[in-house]
């Protein structure tokens, strides 16, 4: 009884508890300065230094902007455990984490990574707080309602819940495009970040092929693909613009001001009492100004577009193609119909007509063809280990063998390239936010060794390098190179390492260099005109690179609306990323000739918008209404980060979040008979945890008037074994996390009490204990998780006073514990579902969850008096051996829109029948739907599920009060399964079920899944079972042959069966 209550009590709940990576395999140190501390692990010293500047000199600069500073310190958590880029915000525990890793994302362009990613978050830190309702400490407060199913059988309480809803009154709600969009605005004076010409290019092209993301859509990140997350950060940031060039910079603080109103439920409000417009007016003006300013400026343009033909369109993200080296296929990365960016290799045979085909799965980022075309080489991200951490490796194919050789292992190598002759390789490695190019012997097949590796730049300070290519005559390589913002090329010399910039003017990005067959000239993108196009540049004159401009010598092959890039050159045919409506493609142009005099004659350019809003660039402009404490903006944007001044550190000590409180009321209506009064039961819920999430508390208390209560108290260490600590993570690599909880639920009820002749109602009161300790740990990598646990329980009957009418005596309150568990536990579980833009309301993959339980029981499964009313009690021991399984395997269909799901389900108690307090239940809510859950009860069960869910509508896009409605599946299912006592049972006597299920998910205060199922399920077998009931007498149960409803608004679909398996009827 206990585990069905409080898995309840914890599904509505836990979500709210967010958690950070612990990483306790690492060594934190901790840098404390005026407003902030920097938690670092060893190897990222210099990042934490850097982020104790940059924090503190921006910390004024975005204060002053909202008016608003946080009340304590802001922590930094710095991590370079893997080679992804990324910033996270948790903005209730005033902590950001940071990758040390430098962005390098196709969607985006190149600035300096630190000065950016921490203003970014930041702002985060203090727009999202200004615009908080409640205090930072009570981030929202729920409303909850459980409904319970009407109970048939005598030895039962109350049914099961058939109604769960948990929803949020969100103390914040700001849209996304807003939030995003003033994270990217920043200050305008500082310039770390900017409208540069990859955000034009996409919010352009959106634009002009009338595929701007609607209003609604821009609120949050609901189904969303990198394409339109990053659409929503592009619009948010425009927008963001627009508003300060046009009703000032001030509007921007006053907008996140009247977001904090309590009496706001969405963001129209806060528009129009900061502007005078409503938020959907406000997006209708700007949609009208973006479509007029963007056919102005791209008119030039139309006059002379050369672009070629798209060769491969499918995606959103195709890159870097290449000509083999016999010219006759085209490789190409592309994520084809996968909804992030990930990406495989295509071929494409030039002039053939066949359909591109797969070559290599899973590949990331710039890669080379062997000069005899016999291999390429590549790198990939790795899957995530059991710290969650994910690195590059670099693998070689074999063209003629269709196999893939991996050729090193946590190197954080990617981006490899072949030298001219074969006998060497050149790659790129990060660390701590700086990466350097390195060369080896080429790998025929076999892994690098680290004593192989030479290094060939000496970078130390952030610099950054990308996609480098080995000159196919010389010693030379030509790459990317950033360091403050934008890309530079240059060349180095392999054999002098002296480094030459071939093209570094400032303002001006150049990308993706490739050197031609004969290594005279280099091919390359840059945005000089604004719009980035592919220029050929010829190498007969080193003096020019050191004595004026380059850019005068680039000749411009491409003329495009979008943006063109990742050149590949064979003769006169260029090959070439370009930038669509819908996202990157590939294109192939045929016998190119240079443009400029044309472009020159035509006038044929595009009119660059400006990067920062003008009037806001200087400090003392007269163009706010509010002092802006005269900072030193000039030499805040002129940075100089090669130096930093030295730091005092401290081992990192348990820095905690504040103590969050969150109010509840609760609906709870399990009680028969009961007056609604009984049903409220308010309470609330409280936790903390130190910034890196290695320990934490949490817990919630709720009591009725009838003083029926639901307390429950968690504590989490997420720091590995706490003793030997060097034994078990450095020899063993072995960091589990543990929970101690504890939970107590208390009910009341009316029993009927036979005592001698007499049959009595008297009051029972239940109390429940219940102790868990738990050990939780992952094998092989982050899919398998295993956990060891043990559980101590104690359930307690409490009778109060009553009178035996036929002896005329009083019995006095009473109390005995009906029963002591205790539950040994090892489980393991393996997940592993495709991430796409439907994962929330259609999973498909892989579930498999396997537990075994030995449990030492001491049951007293009736209470019996005499005529004199003593109470006597029989205790029986209940020692036995559990096992129970649950294997989800779901299909996708029709891209993935689609999907067909197999659950199979069973388990057993082994040994001789035990008491029915102990039976597996194989009906209900968490299972076969279309019967009561009591009604399927026995000490084994087997049950199967089949599932077809389809999409009614995904893109539904509307808004009502504080709702965003997404997109609605149905589902159709069909259920057969069986609970028996004995070794076998027969096919025939296992019962099967139909239904349906709607699913709906919304989005609430533009930031909290809200899903609604509605679920039917209609029992096709009648059937009886007898029950005894507390008089002693037997009762027959019928159930089937009729339908069963259920419903739940809770943040997810699938988590109640999830939470399920957890914890043991």
């Amino acid at each position: 009884m206990i585990s069905r209550i409080l898995l309840l009590l914890l599904l509505v709940t836990t979500v709210t508890f967010s958690q950070f990576e612990p990483n306790p395999e690492l060594e934190w140190f901790t840098i404390e300065t005026d407003h902030f501390y920097i938690h670092y692990h060893k190897g990222t010293e210099r990042t934490a230094k850097l982020t104790a500047k940059i924090a503190e000199e921006i910390y004024g600069p975005i204060t002053s902007l909202y008016k608003y500073a946080p009340e304590d310190k802001t922590s930094w958590i710095i991590n370079d455990e893997s080679d992804i880029s990324n910033g996270a915000t948790d903005y209730y525990g005033n902590r950001i984490e940071i990758a040390s890793a430098s962005l390098d994302f196709d969607l985006r362009g190149t600035h300096n990574w630190l000065r950016n990613v921490i203003t970014h978050e930041y702002t985060h830190v203090i727009q999202v707080q200004a615009s908080m309702k409640f205090s930072t400490k009570f981030p929202s407060l729920y409303i909850q309602f459980l409904n319970y199913e009407k109970e048939r059988r005598p030895d039962v309480l109350y049914g099961y819940p058939n109604t769960i809803i948990s929803y949020p009154i969100s103390g914040v709600g700001v849209p996304a495009w807003f939030a995003e969009g003033t994270a990217q605005y920043q200050r305008q004076q500082l310039g770390y970040d900017y409208w540069d010409a990859h955000r034009d290019m996409i919010l352009r092209m959106r634009v002009l092929g009338d595929k701007m993301l609607s209003w609604e859509d821009m609120g949050q990140f609901a189904s969303v693909t990198t394409y339109k997350a990053e659409s929503i950060y592009n619009s948010g940031f425009a927008l963001s613009r627009y508003i300060a060039e046009k009703y000032g910079e001030d509007k921007l603080r006053e907008v996140s001001e009247n977001l904090g109103d309590l009496t706001r439920i969405n963001s129209e409000g806060a528009f129009k009492k900061a502007i005078g417009k409503d938020g959907s007016d406000l997006y209708d003006e700007w949609k009208a100004y973006l479509k007029q300013d963007y056919k102005d400026k791209v008119a030039g343009i139309k006059q002379l577009q050369v672009e070629g033909k798209i060769i491969a369109d499918v995606g959103f993200a195709n890159y870097y193609p290449q000509f083999s080296p016999d010219g006759k296929k085209i490789t190409y990365l592309s994520n084809k119909e996968y909804d992030y960016g990930s990406t495989s290799m295509f071929v494409h045979n030039v002039g053939s007509g066949k359909d591109d085909e797969l070559l290599i799965t899973s590949v990331s980022g710039a890669y080379s063809w062997s000069p005899d075309g016999k291999k390429i080489i590549f790198s990939r991200r790795n899957k995530p280990n059991i710290h969650d951490a994910v690195v590059f490796d670099m693998y070689e194919y074999d063209v003629a063998k269709e196999e893939e050789t991996q050729l090193s292992n946590g190197l954080r190598a990617h981006a490899p390239a072949y030298s001219g002759d074969g006998k060497w390789i050149c790659f790129v490695r990060n660390n701590d936010g700086t990466q350097n190019l390195f060369i080896a012997p080429a790998p025929n097949g076999k892994m690098i060794s680290k004593d192989q590796i030479k290094q060939l730049t000496s970078y130390t300070n952030g610099e950054q390098v990308y996609a480098p290519k080995w000159s196919p005559v010389n010693n030379t390589i030509v790459y990317d190179y950033s360091r403050e913002d934008s890309r530079k090329i240059c060349e180095i010399n392999v054999d002098t390492r002296e480094v030459t910039f071939i093209f570094s003017d400032p303002g001006i990005d150049f990308r993706s260099p490739v050197y031609s067959k004969d290594g005279a000239s280099i091919y390359f993108a840059s945005d000089r005109t604004g719009i980035y196009n592919i220029y050929k540049y010829d190498l007969i004159n080193n003096s020019r690179m050191s004595k004026e401009s380059n850019t005068v010598y680039m000749q411009q092959l491409t003329n495009v609306v979008g943006g063109a890039f990742m050149p590949s050159a064979e003769g006169n045919n260029l090959t070439f990323a370009t930038w669509q409506t819908g996202g990157y493609k590939i294109n192939e142009l045929k016998d190119f000739t240079v443009l400029d005099s044309l472009i020159a004659e035509k006038n044929a350019n595009y009119k660059r918008p400006d990067k920062v809003v003008t009037k806001y660039s200087q400090e003392n402009s007269e163009n706010t209404s509010f002092s802006k404490n005269k900072f030193d903006f000039p030499r805040l944007k002129d940075f100089k980060d090669d130096s930093v001044k030295s730091y005092s550190s401290t081992k990192y000590n348990n820095v905690a979040t504040p103590l969050f409180i969150i109010p509840v009321l609760r609906f709870d209506n399990y009680t028969k008979g009961g007056k609604f009064l009984d049903i409220i039961k308010p309470g609330l819920y409280f936790y903390s945890q130190d910034v890196l999430g290695r320990m934490g508390i949490f817990g919630g208390a709720s009591v009725n008037r009838n003083f029926e209560r639901d307390l429950f108290l968690q504590f989490d260490y997420n720091n590995g074994v706490p003793f030997f600590k060097d034994f078990f993570l450095k020899k063993l690599g072995f960091s589990p996390s543990f929970q101690l909880a504890g939970y107590n639920v208390t009910r009341k009820t009316e029993a009927e009490l036979v005592a001698g002749l007499d049959t009595l109602p008297v009051d029972v009161t239940y109390d429940l204990l219940q102790f868990e300790f738990g050990m939780a740990f992952k094998i092989i990598n982050s899919n398998h998780h295993m956990r060891a646990g043990f559980a101590y329980s104690s359930y307690a009957s409490k009778l109060s006073t009553f009178v035996i009418p036929s002896i005329n005596r009083q019995v006095s309150a009473s109390s005995t514990n009906y029963f002591t568990g205790r539950d040994l536990s090892l489980a393991y579980s393996y997940s592993s579902f495709l991430p796409n833009k439907n994962d929330d309301i259609n999973p498909i993959g892989r579930y498999f969850r396997l537990k075994y339980d030995y449990e030492i029981n001491d049951l007293n499964p009736e209470l019996v008096i005499d005529d004199q009313g003593n109470v006597t009690e029989a205790f029986e021991k209940a020692k036995f051996h559990r096992l129970e399984g649950d294997l989800l395997q779901g299909f996708g269909l029709f891209n993935n829109t689609h999907s067909i799901s197999l659950r199979l389900r069973g388990g057993t108690i082994f040994g001789p029948q035990q008491d029915n307090f102990f039976d597996f239940y194989a009906t209900g809510f968490p299972n076969m739907k279309g019967y009561p859950f009591y009604a399927l009860g026995g000490n084994r069960y087997a049950t199967a599920n089949l599932t077809y869910r389809f999409p009614i509508a995904t893109d539904l896009d509307f808004n009502f009060l504080q709702f965003y409605f997404d997109k609605l599946y149905f589902s159709v299912y069909g259920d057969i399964g069986n609970a028996w006592n004995g070794k076998a049972t027969k096919l025939k006597d296992f019962r099967k079920d139909v239904g349906f299920e709607l699913r709906l998910l919304t989005y609430s205060y533009y930031v909290y899944p809200t899903a609604f199922t509605f679920n039917a399920s209609y029992g096709l077998d009648q059937f009886s079972n007898v029950f005894p009931s507390t008089t002693g007498a037997n009762q027959t149960v019928t159930y089937g042959k009729e339908w069963q409803f259920y419903f739940t608004m809770l943040f997810g679909f699938d988590f109640l069966v999830e939470g399920v398996n957890k914890m043991r009827f």
